[in-house]
């Protein structure tokens, strides 16, 4: 059973951190429907993004929470995984982590714990059940690695962050944000773009060298790769996603 902790608790996490989300990040942060899905530009800071969503949800638990980092492999969750060893270390709750990822495993000063799960052994998808989940590169994972996923959060009632960018605006990926967009009781999708990034990206949507970007590449390319939206061809029709 979870609770929702009041906003300012997540305010000192972050200010213990030194962190300030932009106005595209603060909406995704700040969602509390269980089943998040954000489609992220290159560079848009997808993995950072993540690692700080689980930093404003570990203390829901009444006790010792149980997350998981899921990707198609280990390799992939290395970036979420150091995200979150550097901020935790800095709020002074750090306990033990591994030195590898292969699996790796953080462990809290009160028990809770952050493992590594890779989607090529789909047992590690059916160990005990978690309190939240975040899908490392999300998009590269299939379709019977995301209903696991989605299967495990069932008995706890846990939430998933689903954060990767677009590889094409065909598969279950692109399609799962489509209707996501249109919002739910429990989903919700967002679009991260590349200019987001303000560190990379002083210059927002106007930035000079996201400019030559949009001059040069084409229209789908510039949609999925930077804005991250689809751009699926024109005049497919999909079938409902269930």
């Amino acid at each position: 059973m979870t609770t929702i902790p009041k906003p300012e608790i997540t305010d000192y996490i972050f200010d213990r951190l030194d962190f300030n989300p932009t106005e595209k990040q603060k909406p995704i942060l700040e969602c509390r429907k269980r089943f998040i899905l954000v489609a992220g530009g290159e560079q848009a800071g997808k993995s950072m993004i993540a690692s700080k969503y689980l930093m404003s949800r570990f203390l829901e638990t009444d006790e010792a929470g149980l997350y998981w980092l899921v990707a198609a492999d280990y390799e992939r969750t290395r970036a979420e995984f150091e995200y979150l060893t550097q901020d935790f270390a800095a709020l002074g709750v750090l306990s033990e982590v591994t030195k590898r990822v292969d699996p790796g495993r953080i462990t809290l000063a009160d028990g809770t714990r952050i493992e590594t799960k890779s989607a090529k052994d789909p047992r590690t998808l059916a160990m005990r059940a978690p309190d939240g989940i975040i899908g490392c590169e999300a998009s590269q994972l299939d379709l019977e690695t995301f209903h696991r996923m989605r299967g495990r959060c069932a008995p706890k009632r846990g939430w998933m962050f689903l954060g990767g960018t677009f590889e094409g605006s065909l598969g279950w990926y692109p399609q799962l944000f489509q209707q996501w967009q249109r919002g739910g009781e429990d989903e919700q999708s967002f679009s991260l773009p590349s200019y987001s990034n303000q560190y990379l990206y002083p210059g927002g949507k106007d930035d000079p060298e996201i400019l030559r970007l949009k001059a040069v590449a084409s229209d789908d390319f510039f949609m999925e790769r930077i804005e991250g939206i689809p751009s699926p061809p024109q005049g497919l029709v999909f079938g409902e996603f269930r």
